[in-house]
């Protein structure tokens, strides 16, 4: 199994072993581009973490929502249109 590079941006932590197991076990459930894409936004998620002094262990839905609000502000990405727009 390939290493993620996603742990590779994130610095070491008393939880890192728990870290390094939640990261194997979520993009273990992709293949192909899908990883290679999933393990570029947990990526960018892990950096973003530990420019905010958060633990991403411990993130809270108020944190996720910064997140996503950082994602649209600053990387100016797009909101997702997968969960509305087709009516049928």
């Amino acid at each position: 199994m390939t290493t993620s590079t996603a742990l590779q941006s994130y610095p070491t932590s008393s939880d890192s072993h728990l870290l390094t197991a939640a990261v194997a076990a979520y993009l273990g459930r992709y293949r192909g581009q899908s990883r290679i894409h999933t393990d570029s936004d947990l990526k960018v998620f892990l950096r973003w973490s530990a420019n905010q002094a958060l633990d991403p262990l411990r993130a809270a839905r108020t944190d996720i929502e910064r997140y996503v609000r950082w994602l649209q502000d600053v990387r100016l990405y797009q909101p997702s249109t997968g969960s509305g727009g087709c009516p049928w």
